[in-house]
């Protein structure tokens, strides 16, 4: 396969989703740039907005991909994600397999969950294993877990830790559609899920998916250029670093230059976060060299999770000021 054939495959998996899940344009974009940089993603929404169709969508668009599902609920257990090893007829544990062990990984209303269920999703998202008992076991190639949150403004929510936020490569804040879209929705999706499903037909197999990942990320070029803009951007959000816009913030009567916490800037794992997100954008729009544009057309997605401020804020509006205050725009 080489690059523009690559490039045809991603979007023809982009345009798979388009077919069932209406509306949401950029988010469809950037779940599928997700996937090309091997990376997970958190959405956020309330309830009914087409979530689960978008993860069983991406699964259906390619052959041989498995989907697993959990329901976030207060008492869900680690066992009930990872799975447990139980005796066997022969005197040997066996491992009964979870459903984190699938290629995509569906986690309904993870902020519904205590931090101990949170913790068991870190060693998979991390190291592409899980360890149970004593045992490590791999996880399948690929594996991606689509998450979901709901407001914290909703009854039973709770904040996420920042351990749990940060192994979510993007996170896309899911909004009710316009009412164009809600017509089309009417018109031309299906009540139950299968019958949009239906619809779809696979358009690349689970290796093409592996081989198209791995050419993202090999033949796409980041310059130095690109990385010190990506690092200028990263420094500016901590509050101890020289070039943290405290003046601008004061100047600005929803934030103030105590907006973001001491500790509460992006951390270093955005820095190597990101440049795989960048290449899979780059490659996504066609190109195999990084420019600034892929930069901020992802800064959001990038860094909206990754900031902790001490109040409730616009934090869309927080990350523009501070790319505007840099020089930036988007």
């Amino acid at each position: 396969m080489d690059f523009k054939q690559a490039v045809s495959k991603a979007q023809a998996v982009r345009s798979n989703l388009g077919k069932v899940v209406k509306g949401h344009e950029a988010a469809l974009d950037m779940t599928v740039i997700t996937v090309l940089a091997r990376g997970h993603m958190l959405l956020e929404s309330v309830p009914g907005e087409g979530k689960t169709l978008l993860a069983t969508a991406l699964a259906a668009s390619m052959e041989d991909i498995e989907v697993g599902r959990v329901s976030g609920q207060p008492t869900l257990k680690p066992s009930d994600m990872l799975g447990a090893e139980i005796m066997g007829k022969d005197g040997k544990f066996e491992l009964i397999k979870g459903p984190i062990f699938h290629n995509i990984v569906l986690f309904d209303e993870l902020n519904r969950t205590d931090p101990r269920a949170q913790s068991a999703l870190l060693e998979a998202m991390q190291e592409m294993q899980v360890t149970v008992g004593d045992t490590t076991h791999l996880l399948p190639e690929p594996f991606h877990v689509i998450a979901t949150q709901n407001p914290l403004s909703q009854e039973g929510t709770w904040e996420l830790d920042a351990a749990a936020k940060q192994r979510f490569l993007v996170k896309i804040h899911w909004y009710s559609p316009p009412r164009h879209i809600e017509y089309k929705i009417a018109t031309e999706a299906k009540a139950h899920l299968k019958e949009n499903l239906a619809m779809l037909k696979p358009v690349l197999t689970r290796k093409e998916l592996v081989e198209i990942q791995a050419m993202a990320q090999s033949h796409v070029e980041v310059t130095e250029d690109i990385v010190h803009l990506m690092n200028a951007i990263t420094v500016a959000t901590r509050p101890t670093d020289v070039s943290y816009p405290a003046e601008a913030l004061d100047e600005n009567d929803e934030f103030g230059r105590e907006v973001i916490s001491v500790s509460g800037g992006v951390s270093s794992r955005a820095t190597s976060f990101w440049p795989p997100l960048l290449k899979a954008h780059a490659m996504f729009h066609g190109r195999d060299r990084v420019l600034p544009y892929d930069v901020f057309a992802t800064a959001y997605s990038m860094l909206n999770h990754r900031i902790e401020t001490n109040f409730p804020v616009n934090i869309e509006h927080l990350i523009h000021l501070i790319l505007s205050e840099r020089g930036y725009a988007y």
